[in-house]
C-alpha cells in the first residue's frame, strides 16, 4: 500500500466511524489491516503522517468501545445528531427534535468524563441550528400575527 492508498482507505474509515454502522470490532480490524498494509512505507514524512492518523484512529475505536450500560457513545450520539439535523416537520417540530438530542447528548456526556468533552462538541452544530430556528420560528410568528390584526 503507498501513501495515497492509505488515505483513501484512511478516509473510507473516518466514514465509517462518523456513520456509526461500524462495530467497534470492525473498526479495529479496519486499523490493524492499515497498520499492516502500512508498514514498508519509510519516507520519514509520510511515515509521521500515517503514524499520526493511525494513531488517531486508534483512539477513536478506543473511544468507540468505550460504553456505559452497554451503550457505543458514538453511535448514540452520531444517531441523536442525525436526527436532530432532519428538517422534516414544522420548525417547532425541528427545534424540538434538536432540543432533545442536545438533552440526550449532555446526558450521555455526563455519563462519559473521559469522552464529555467530545461529546458535548457534537453539540455545538446543533445549537447554532437550534439558534437559526428560533430566529426563523419568531419571524414567522410575528408574520402570522401581523397577517391576523
Amino acid at each position: 500500500m503507498n501513501y495515497d492508498e492509505f488515505n483513501t482507505e484512511y478516509t473510507k474509515v473516518l466514514d465509517k466511524i462518523k456513520s456509526g454502522k461500524c462495530s467497534w470490532s470492525e473498526l479495529s480490524g479496519h486499523v490493524t489491516r492499515l497498520r499492516q498494509g502500512t508498514a514498508g512505507i519509510t519516507t520519514p514524512v509520510e511515515r509521521a503522517q500515517i503514524d499520526s492518523d493511525l494513531a488517531a484512529l486508534g483512539q477513536m475505536v478506543d473511544l468507540s468501545r468505550r460504553t456505559n450500560d452497554k451503550e457505543d457513545v458514538w453511535t448514540v450520539t452520531s444517531e441523536a445528531v442525525r436526527r436532530a439535523s432532519s428538517g422534516e416537520g414544522t420548525v417547532a417540530d425541528r427545534i424540538a427534535r434538536i432540543e432533545a438530542s442536545i438533552h440526550e447528548i449532555t446526558t450521555l456526556a455526563n455519563r462519559n468524563p473521559d469522552e464529555r468533552e467530545a461529546l458535548m462538541q457534537s453539540t455545538s452544530t446543533l445549537k447554532i441550528l437550534h439558534s437559526s430556528l428560533q430566529s426563523s420560528l419568531r419571524a414567522e410568528q410575528a408574520e402570522a400575527a401581523a397577517l391576523s390584526s
